[in-house]
This record gives C-alpha cells, structure tokens and sequence, in this order.
C-alpha cells in the first residue's frame, strides 16, 4: 500500500544557550582522556556561509551534497527537490560521476579559510542525501563504479579533500520507491565501495551515512559484514524515528511512558547501535548521529489538519513555525511554548529526551514533539563513551545557529581540548510531570512499515520549519 506521510521537520537551536564562555575561550587541554572521539558536522551548502562557519569544536566537516549526472528522469521524471536537481543535459562522458553545484564548488575551493581556523579539521564531500538519484544505475555495471569511482578521486584531488562520504538512500529500498533501486543493490554496494576504495587509496577516509532501519545492518538492504572493512566509520542516522506508531524523533531508549505500539515502529538509538554491533561493526567505527531539531511525529502531523487542529492553532498563536517560508529558528520557538499557551514540557528519563504536551480545554494533554536541548545531548555523549563508540555526527551545523549544542559535544567528549572530565548527573528538570498515555493518548496507527532515518541527511532547509509530503512504500 501507499500512503502520503507529512513530514514536518523542524530544526534549529535556540534559548538553550549553553557554555557561551567556553564558545569563545582559546582552548585549553583538559585531563587526560586516552580516547579521541570524532565529532562530525554536516553543512548544507544552501546554509553555508564558510566566513562565519565555526569548525573549532569539531574534526570532521562533511560538506553536503555531491550529486551524481544520472537519466532517472527519463523514467522517473523530473525532480521536485530543486536541491537535488541535475542538469538534463549533458555529455555522456559525464554520466555515473559527480555534479558539484555551482555553491558546492565555490565553497569546497575555499577550504583553506576553515583549515585556518582548525589546522586538524578534515573535510570530505558528501555525495547523496534523501532523493539523491543515480546510485543504483553507477554501481550496477563495472564500467559505472569505476567512473564513480574515478570521479571520486577527481574531486578529492582538485580540492585538497580528506575523503568522500556516500549517502545512498538506500540500496533495495529506493527510499521506499522515491530513487530508482533494484534487487541487486545490495551486492553492487558493495561493489561500488570496493572501487571507490581502490580509487582514492587508504590514506584517504571513505565513509557512509548509514539508515539505523534494521534492513540496512541485517543483510536485507546490504551485505553489511563485507562492507564494514572497507569504510573508517559509520554515521548512523540515528533520528527521524517519529512514524508510524513512534512518539519520539530521536530518543536514546524506549520509552515506557509513550510507548510505540507496534514493534516494526519500536526505534531508539541504542536499539540502532546494538543491531550495528550484533552484525559486526567495530564499536569504534560507530559514530551516532544528533539531529539539531525538534519532530512532530505523525501520529501527531497526519491530524493536524483534522481532528488535531486544535494544536495546530494553537502553535500558530504560540508563534512556532508551521511553513518552510517563516525564519523563526525552531528550537527559540519551542522555548517559547508557554503554560499559560497550553503547552508543558516535559522530561521523559526512560527516552532520555524532552518531550512537549498540549492541554485542550477538555482537560486531556496531547503528545506534540520531542526535542534536542543539552540534558538529552549529555546523555548521548555520556552513552558513546559508556559504549566506547567512535563519536558523535550531527545534522545539520546551521541549525546550531550560536554552537551552543556543537560546543557542548566539544566539551563532554574533549574535541580538540575544549573538553573537561564531566561528571554525569542525572537531569532533573522542573518540569510538569510526565503525562499518561491514558490521559488525552492519540489513536494509535495500524499496520505500517517503519520509516526509519529517511532524511537523516536531506536537502531540507534547516532553521524554519520544512513540510514535505513523501510517498513511502510498504514492503
């Protein structure tokens, strides 16, 4: 079956203005750590301005997106995504590598400004993001991986880069039918990786966006243990959870306040990581992936236009940004849903996430999102050294319009010695107790398959509020 899912997809930072001091200090080394933890940033080109981008507090820089010259719309038809968008026409010679846009090349040739702020910082293209086309159709022949391939290396050596990220989604799945795909995917990603790995050498870092959807790590999308060895690490999309019957965008653990009630929705980010290890990932090659937003789950967005318009109105009233054409940062306008609106916020230590509730006029309370903000963000990086994993990725760096967050994972996992020993405690927020899901609980979903870190790394733009409608494809 078919269905139009509502996508609202809302990031940006603030209100939360954590460790403003440490944001500006000169760095200092703190106590000895024997663990250097990667800290990655993603940077959309259409937020980048590389002036003012602060890359201090990070190691890795992941600029975002190489596309790839493909004919998909001979069968597929023209892209809607403008971000996505390749020109028609062109030489054959060009099919299978990759379309810089023009901001993409102009920013990657000035990569010497970032590196004059953070000598160490390493930057790769990312090739791909959600709707990225012609994956399926470079890798399926040999011809077709080795001119990826060559491409790869091409751009590498034109800008001076550390390395490629590929973000594929997804092979098999086609983002359920979005992207062109075929069964034969799963081995030819493989395929591909191996000549983009013979192309640009082992002194270069060859990474990938990985889905934290139990298909990618299992062996129904990929042949997960064959490419494990061939890549530095993984980012693990660990967010965009919130379908189906899933309350929370991005929580560490279940939660057993608002429970997901079917299991094919059940996702968290430990559930991700563990699935990644059962299948023979090196914990050091995990870095799991903070998305800087606040997410309306769609047992939420699919009735906001029905039977829950009433939290619609009121997060009009309350100012929040409900269209991609309002400026107001998300996250300053989740700070300002006021009691007095309606609105209660809320600590869930199961989930180790914030969440927000609406209380209507009946008296019920209403789940309305779950949210990014430093108690939840502590309780991830503290959750990477527990489990000695490879650090932290987040999507997206513009979202995070003052580092507040960036600097926070600066510091608790020491990046480049903005770091200190940082003793956890466990969040106590004076916020209103959790809500039941017996008071006010939403009608559940019926038999869905899981939509799981679909446009972990889109062409969304960040910093308002981004409503797509996305077709998914039950399998």
């Amino acid at each position: 079956m078919k269905k139009n899912f509502l996508k609202v997809f809302v990031a940006s930072v603030a209100g939360f203005t954590l460790l403003a001091g440490s944001m500006l200090a000169v760095p200092t080394k703190a106590a000895t750590q024997e663990k250097e933890y990667r800290n990655v940033g993603y940077v959309f080109q259409r937020n980048c301005d590389i002036d003012t981008l602060d890359v201090t507090k990070i190691t890795h820089l992941n600029y975002s997106f190489g596309l790839i010259y493909n004919r998909e719309y001979e069968e597929l038809g023209d892209e809607t995504n403008p971000d996505v968008k390749v020109p028609h026409e062109f030489d054959d010679s060009l099919l299978h590598t990759i379309y810089l846009p023009e901001k993409v090349a102009s920013d990657l040739s000035r990569i010497d400004v970032l590196k004059g702020k953070n000598p160490d910082l390493k930057v790769l293209l990312s090739v791909g993001g959600w709707e990225c086309r012609g994956f399926s159709d470079a890798a399926a022949t040999e011809e077709g991986r080795k001119t990826f391939a060559q491409s790869c290396k091409n751009v590498i050596d034109e800008y001076g880069l550390a390395g490629i990220d590929l973000d594929w989604e997804y092979p098999v799945n086609g983002g359920w039918g979005v992207i062109k795909s075929r069964p034969e995917d799963k081995q030819n990603f493989t395929l591909l990786l191996k000549e983009v790995r013979n192309a640009i050498g082992d002194d270069k870092l060859l990474t990938i966006a990985g889905s934290a959807n139990v298909n990618f790590s299992n062996g129904g999308w990929t042949e997960f243990q064959d490419v494990i060895p061939l890549l530095d690490y993984i980012n693990i999309m660990t967010y965009d959870f919130r379908y189906g019957s899933c309350y929370f965008d991005s929580a560490l653990y279940a939660s057993k306040t608002w429970k997901t009630e079917f299991d094919y929705d059940d996702y968290n980010t430990d559930m991700a990581v563990k699935l990644y290890l059962e299948n023979g990932c090196p914990s050091e090659k995990i870095n799991i992936g903070l998305s800087f937003s606040a997410g309306i789950p769609q047992l939420v967005s699919d009735k906001l236009d029905g039977e829950l318009s009433f939290i619609k109105d009121a997060l009009i009233r309350a100012g929040f940004p409900m269209d991609e054409t309002d400026p107001t940062p998300v996250l300053s306008a989740v700070k300002n849903l006021k009691e007095s609106d309606g609105f209660y916020k809320h600590w869930d230590n199961d989930a180790k996430a914030m969440y927000v509730t609406y209380k209507h006029t009946d008296g019920k309370e209403y789940f309305v999102m779950s949210f990014i903000e430093p108690q939840g963000l502590s309780a991830k990086t503290q959750y990477v050294k527990d489990n000695n994993l490879g650090g932290t990725m987040f999507w997206e760096f513009s979202a995070d319009y003052d580092n507040s967050l960036v600097a926070q994972i600066a510091k608790e996992l020491n990046i480049n010695g903005f770091g200190e020993e940082v003793v956890p405690t466990e969040p106590k927020p004076e916020v209103k107790p959790e809500t039941k899901p017996g008071e006010g609980e939403l009608v559940k979903t019926g038999d869905m398959t899981p939509i799981l870190s679909l446009i972990g790394l889109s062409g969304a733009s960040l910093g308002v509020a981004t409503v797509m409608f996305r077709k998914r494809r039950a399998k």
